[in-house]
């Protein structure tokens, strides 16, 4: 598998922004208030950490 540093700047973008907007918005705007948001807010939590772990692991990002 090809580093992340490896990859070209366009593609490191593409797969890098949606998940820091992601990021953003789960923990800027979009605050859980009741159990059920607090629920969906963990799987999207929990999505972003394999996320960035697969990319830490697999593809040396640092």
């Amino acid at each position: 598998m090809p580093k992340f540093s490896d990859w070209p700047e366009w593609l490191q973008v593409a797969v890098l922004f949606p998940h820091a907007m992601l990021g953003f918005v789960a923990t800027w705007l979009w605050w859980p208030k009741t159990d059920k948001e607090w629920s969906r807010f963990g799987l999207v939590a929990a999505y972003l950490l394999v996320f960035f772990l697969v990319m830490h692991f697999v593809f040396g990002l640092k």
